[in-house]
């Protein structure tokens, strides 16, 4: 089920991060059933703009100490319903669509779960709704890596997403390749984060800056592309669909990378929940991540692909071949299928290092924090064990 506002619901206080082991002991013994009592935390006033890599604010949460005890056992398949935020909105092919997916192709019922889905449109959003407490559970964008180094209590808890899924998407008639870039007017979401990151990275590699662009902030990719379309802008960084459904109405791909450059490595999307609702509720996450990476082994079967294309058809309300082509690049491509729904749930920390160096240089963040303290392997490593 997909909703496009937010629901009010009663929540407790948050007691935010623990261990990251511990945050697995509580609700993981023998057959019991993980509370669905969530966690809640007070943001810091935020302006959300609609993007999918806006960053926020967000405001520092006390530490509780107490950490359970261990357990080995898995958690049971009774029925669970779990509120999951969709950034980008459920029709995105890099983030919400594989929520939907998850659900039609039966991943759910066999694991007796059920997502409430709730669209958004920037990270801002989503943060402020885990923190709530009204969202259990995310796909986020590079707006909560800072939310977290900013003392906000968002845990990555899987991968989703960890190489640029953008590529310049041109008016043939403005740009003629790579080396035509400088002084042409760009549409874009957002001075910050993920795809102002991959930006940077490709002009340094064919020697422009920031500088050397005249940006536009419109909105969403698909906001940015109806201005392209329109004549407004010159280009704009497409990722799939929306460069298939570009290179069909007559505009140019130049591809992910300059000629003889490389595809910059950042995550672009990453699964999230908060420290608190981890700790309250570790057996609701690993039930999560036990159903992320079975969608992921189940998208990513050439048996699967048929039933796959009508699902994203559906979903994304696209056409049949450019959904074709959208997963054959992200599932079968050299350049993508590595770093995109990863089979053992993990983030790549490599990339994710890359993100947040990047934001460091970009003065998005302050200082440079290690990768692995924005996230915890522990809930993917007890959900592949489990399956």
């Amino acid at each position: 089920m997909t909703k496009t506002n937010q629901r009010t619901r009663t929540r407790g206080r948050n007691r935010l991060v623990r261990s990251a082991s511990a945050l697995l002991a509580a609700a993981l013994v023998v057959s019991s059933c993980g509370s669905d009592d969530d966690t809640a935390s007070e943001p810091a006033a935020t302006e959300p703009a609609a993007t999918e890599t806006d960053s926020t604010e967000l405001a520092a949460t006390e530490t509780d100490s107490t950490e359970p005890a261990a357990t080995d056992s898995c958690p049971a398949h009774d029925p669970l319903t779990l509120s999951v935020a969709a950034i980008a909105g459920s029709r995105a092919i890099t983030t919400g669509l594989w929520l939907g997916v998850a659900e039609k192709s039966g991943i759910l019922a066999e694991e007796g779960l059920e997502f409430d889905i709730v669209d958004f449109t920037s990270s801002a959003d989503v943060n402020n709704g885990l923190l709530s407490g009204e969202i259990d559970i995310a796909i986020n964008g590079s707006g909560g890596i800072v939310a977290t180094t900013q003392g906000g209590d968002i845990l990555g808890i899987g991968g989703v997403v960890d190489a640029s899924v953008w590529e310049p998407v041109v008016d043939p008639d403005k740009i003629s390749g790579w080396d035509d870039l400088e002084g042409k007017t760009i549409a874009i979401s957002s001075q910050s984060g993920v795809a102002w990151a991959v930006l940077g990275s490709w002009l340094d590699q064919v020697g422009l800056t920031y500088d050397d662009i005249d940006p536009v902030i419109i909105g969403s990719t698909f906001e940015n592309y109806s201005a392209l379309e329109a004549g407004q802008v010159d280009w704009v960084p497409g990722a799939a669909p929306v460069n298939f459904i570009g290179e069909d109405a007559g505009l140019t791909r130049l591809g992910y990378a300059p000629p003889g450059g490389q595809v910059p490595l950042y995550t672009a999307g990453y699964a999230a929940t908060t420290g608190g609702f981890a700790a309250d509720n570790p057996e609701s996450v690993v039930r999560f991540m036990m159903a992320w990476i079975k969608t992921a082994r189940w998208a990513k079967d050439p048996a699967n692909r048929d039933e796959l294309i009508d699902i994203v058809v559906e979903q994304s309300e696209i056409e049949e071949s450019v959904a074709t082509r959208s997963m054959e690049l992200y599932l079968d491509g050299d350049v993508h299928s590595p770093y995109f729904l990863p089979e053992d749930g993990m983030i790549n920390e490599e990339s994710l290092q890359n993100l947040v160096d990047s934001m460091v240089d970009q003065g998005i963040l302050e200082t440079s924090v290690d990768a692995s303290e924005l996230w915890t392997d522990e809930f993917a490593k007890q959900a592949l064990a489990c399956l």
